[in-house]
């Protein structure tokens, strides 16, 4: 393909960007500027035409790249809401304190015994099959209360560690085999089950669709990703923390005390990250406060 060819092809490109800017869709506008970007810049033939051409759609990509910052309002200017009503309700403690505790042996078989999956599973089941034989009377029946303690305790590890909300809010994303481009689920109205595109159409190069199959057929029929990555949720993760009242008087102590010993020498040797002269330095959102001068707020640093 020339390179004409590849900058009219380019040049599509921007203005369907500009399309899906008008329509108030914005959501890839960023990715698709960054390999439009790179594109041009491979363009190198020098020829008074081609020099010309990729001058005029730079300066198309330059507006294109103003309007998209002028239509998407800045995060910090936004309130970031979540719901954490979830972290506050626990399932566990809706049920009978015999299963209570069947489903207690069940969750620290696993996570602190490390017994597989499997394991679990059959421990669990184990546990019914016991419950059974002692609530089961002379004629082999069973009294009403009986049958709910059974019937509360599930037969499975995954379902037993549902009532105790330890796993937090995930998602899996479908990875391109070839270019490891990624997609999120999509849910059809009124449903569960996440569905993903058949094939990859990220475009590694403005000329040439990717077109890598995306599915594969499981055990089940259904289809699901060759390659996913599972995205654990952020804010998710930060509600479960401020949902503890003792966790969150820790994280806002380690602000408070670095700000009572801000004056003071710093420490020959640090025991945490709130020791180093970064923190003791690092601005707050106003250039004139400290980020650990919080006052009412909650303030968190992360590290990777």
């Amino acid at each position: 393909m020339t390179d004409l060819k590849v900058l009219d092809n380019i040049e599509l490109r921007v203005q369907r960007c500009f399309r899906l800017l008008s329509a108030g869709n914005s959501d890839n506008v960023r990715r698709e500027l960054l390999l439009l970007r790179k594109a041009v810049e491979k363009v190198k033939r020098k020829a008074e035409l081609v020099v010309a051409r990729k001058e005029s759609i730079m300066l198309e990509m330059d507006a294109l790249e103003t309007q998209f910052n002028s239509c998407k309002p800045s995060a910090r200017d936004l309130p970031v809401e979540f719901d954490t009503d979830v972290h506050y309700q626990s399932p566990v403690n809706r049920y009978d304190e015999i299963a209570q505790v069947a489903l207690f042996i069940g969750v620290m078989c696993k996570v602190v015994m490390g017994v597989s999956r499997r394991g679990c599973d059959f421990i669990m089941g184990l546990i019914s099959v016991l419950l059974f034989l002692t609530f089961r009377r002379s004629d082999g029946s069973l009294s009403s209360s009986h049958e709910n303690v059974l019937r509360q305790i599930p037969t499975t590890f995954e379902t037993a560690l549902t009532k105790f909300h330890l796993t937090g809010k995930t998602v899996a994303y479908a990875i391109c085999p070839s270019c490891h481009c990624t997609y999120g689920p999509r849910y059809a109205e009124g449903s569960t089950i996440p569905t993903y595109p058949e094939r990859c159409t990220h475009r590694p190069a403005p000329e040439a669709e990717c077109g890598q199959p995306l599915l594969e057929h499981g055990r089940d029929g259904l289809l699901r990703p060759m390659k996913t990555f599972i995205y654990h949720d952020f804010k998710d993760y930060l509600a479960g923390l401020l949902s503890r009242a003792d966790i969150e008087a820790a994280m806002d102590q380690a602000c408070d005390d670095l700000q009572d010993s801000i004056n003071s020498p710093h420490p020959a040797f640090m025991k945490n990250a709130f020791e180093a002269q970064f923190l003791r330095q690092f601005c707050g959102p106003q250039p004139s406060s400290l980020f650990i001068d919080r006052g009412e707020e909650g303030r968190y640093a992360f590290a990777l």
